[in-house]
């Protein structure tokens, strides 16, 4: 979603790196508990959206695929110790994980949203959350890109 020849990337993401490298700063300094949303896909993509399914032919490697550059992190940011990774194969980092319980085992009820792609993927975690009785939910907005500043506004 950021690197510049990626398959899904998304024009606004590399600008809002530093601002998310704040924002994780600033949440350890608080203590707060950073969590990272990834998304891998398995290599065939069985586990992705049908609309992207043709981004992971039987002669190419998917852009998300486990284990490759597309799945990483950008350089910048640092899954430290006490973070924590949680993987995800659809939009909301809420669909078919395990976050809410993980969530609400920590005793947490307030979010602060950072990342890409603010139309489907910050959208609809936002929107979960919500619907899951998460408050306040803050979105960053310097902090999240989409593919034009008008798709993002």
């Amino acid at each position: 979603f950021i690197h510049e020849d990626g398959l899904m990337r998304v024009n606004g993401g590399k600008a809002i790196v530093p601002n998310v490298i704040k924002a994780v700063q600033v949440a350890r300094q608080r203590g707060i508990l950073i969590i990272w949303v990834v998304r891998e896909h398995d290599q065939l993509g069985r586990d992705v959206e049908l609309f992207r399914r043709h981004l992971f032919a039987a002669d190419t490697v998917g852009p998300t695929v486990k284990g490759t550059e597309g799945a990483e992190l950008v350089d910048g940011l640092v899954i430290e110790e006490g973070d924590y990774k949680l993987v995800k194969t659809r939009m909301s980092a809420f669909f078919a994980t395990h976050l809410h319980s993980f969530l609400k085992g920590a005793g947490i009820d307030r979010l602060v949203i950072t990342g890409v792609q603010t139309p489907n993927c910050i959208r609809q975690t936002v929107f979960d959350a919500v619907a899951l009785d998460y408050q306040p939910v803050t979105v960053i907005v310097d902090a999240t890109a989409a593919a034009t500043p008008d798709i993002h506004a």
